[in-house]
């Protein structure tokens, strides 16, 4: 991805949902973009019910919940102008609201999903229900989950790291999106088969050297991917700690409260998991950071 050209903002007009809105508009007016869209998606299946209780047809309410829609849309859009001086358009889906984001994105090749993790309906639960792991499955673009009300640029970014070309592809489009940030790379690594080796009474002092040669390999390993991407100049800080994935990254981030932390969707360890399972649901809740998650298919562009 050369550049951040066409930004997509999933909104349920929610306040909360503001939080995205305003994130994106920032990030709008730092990378000027030739495409910023406002988007919402209305639930069929809540028009079937709405419609029975007005004791009208479906046809009928969906062009009253396309009106009202619109008319909300293009207040925010108006709000994104006045105080960001962004220029944005809108659009109306009706359907699952996963689906119709990641069809969306791919309509207008956006090359950024801004959503809000709280709101009225779907966003409520964008990591605790079923919306987060179809939005992540079915998204082929970098999807940012704004968890704060954004009051200055992105200064510093947690991107935990596993080596993957994916991983790397993540790191680079944090630069991209934050270049001015400070950005921590951190590595969880653990020793193949050490509950077996202390299940057979192995001794501690042979845990240990196989630790540090664990540790060694990924100290090397870390330093490659940072080679990769050609910084110049520009320092990252290395963090290689012991310790599953998704238990170091959930106690580093409570330590150092980064704005951002930022993931590739795949990779060769249980980063992959971290992202769509039930483990990271939990992780990414109990922090406070802005999530943003890059699927390798598009991250390489």
């Amino acid at each position: 991805m050369a550049t951040i050209d066409t930004i997509l903002v999933a909104t349920d007009l929610s306040e909360c949902a503001e939080r995205a809105e305003n994130r994106a508009a920032m990030l709008a007016y730092e990378h000027k973009p030739r495409t910023i869209e406002l988007m919402t998606v209305e639930e069929t299946g809540l028009l079937d019910v709405l419609a029975q209780l007005l004791g009208s047809t479906v046809e009928a309410t969906r062009a009253s919940v396309s009106t009202r829609a619109m008319e909300l849309l293009q207040s925010r859009a108006a709000r994104m102008q006045d105080l960001h001086g962004i220029e944005s358009s809108c659009a109306i889906r009706f359907g699952y609201p996963a689906a119709e984001i990641a069809a969306r994105a791919d309509e207008i090749g956006a090359d950024l999903i801004v959503i809000g993790a709280q709101g009225r309906n779907f966003l409520s639960d964008l990591f605790l229900g079923d919306t987060a792991d179809k939005l992540v499955h079915l998204c082929k673009r970098p999807l940012l989950v704004v968890k704060n009300e954004p009051r200055k640029t992105y200064r510093s970014i947690l991107a935990p790291v596993d080596f993957s070309e994916d991983a790397r592809q993540a790191v680079a489009l944090a630069l991209k999106i934050a270049p001015d940030a400070g950005i921590t790379l951190l590595h969880a690594f653990e020793v193949g088969f050490e509950g077996h080796m202390q299940y057979a009474s192995v001794s501690r002092e042979v845990i240990d050297k196989f630790r540090i040669k664990a540790r060694e390999k990924a100290r090397l390993e870390l330093n490659e991917l940072v080679s990769d991407l050609n910084l110049g100049d520009r320092c990252l800080d290395r963090v290689i700690t012991f310790g599953r994935p998704e238990k170091v990254v959930r106690e580093y981030a409570e330590k150092s409260s980064p704005d951002l932390i930022v993931m590739g969707k795949h990779g060769r360890s249980r980063l992959a998991e971290m992202i769509i399972g039930s483990v990271t649901r939990d992780t990414v809740d109990q922090t406070a950071s802005d999530v943003l998650i890059v699927p390798a298919a598009v991250s390489a562009k």
